[in-house]
């Protein structure tokens, strides 16, 4: 009798293993702190104020059954905050942040990490050209030295964002 019932308990088990690879049911975990490499694929410019658009450069894996969660080749929307240059010196910026991505299961998946970039600005040049002529050499035309502008900057596409992870734990459905 408790060979028979062991037998049973066995196969109980068995089944219960079984069944959900079967019926597709398998829920893939994506840990936070997870590691996604993310690559701009078009030039983003401070100068224009251009839509930008990124891929998620490899693929990201379940930690403990290796199964890919996010594929290679997945979109990636970026928020990006930018500004030209203006006088006075003052450079122009581009800040990304706020990234998403799409799972397998089409579940969103927000990033954590960003990237700044910042042009050089010339505000002592102009500020001391401005001064210095303005008010000695060249009264009313050295005022001009302060529409000096600073440096614009460019993010090239197939830069690859640094420190990209996932921002939360997710629960992924298998396709």
């Amino acid at each position: 009798m408790k060979k028979i019932i062991s037998f049973l308990l066995s196969l109980i088990i068995i089944q219960a293993n079984i069944t959900p690879c079967l019926a597709g049911n398998m829920t893939y975990k994506l840990n936070r702190g997870t590691a996604v490499k993310v690559r701009i694929t078009s030039t983003i410019s401070s100068k224009s104020k251009t839509t930008a658009s990124a891929i998620v450069d490899a693929d990201v894996y379940d930690a403990t059954t290796n199964t890919i969660v996010i594929k290679s080749g997945t979109p990636v929307q970026l928020n990006i905050d930018s500004k030209k240059a203006k006088g006075m010196g003052k450079a122009g910026y581009i800040h990304v942040k706020n990234m998403t991505t799409t799972a397998i299961d089409g579940k969103t998946i927000s990033l954590s990490g960003a990237m700044n970039e910042n042009g050089d600005g010339k505000a002592g040049l102009a500020l001391g050209l401005g001064l210095g002529t303005g008010l000695t050499v060249l009264p009313l035309v050295g005022f001009f030295f302060f529409l000096i502008k600073g440096d614009n900057v460019e993010i090239p596409s197939d830069t690859i964002i640094p420190n990209v992870v996932a921002a939360d734990n997710y629960s992924i459905q298998a396709e």
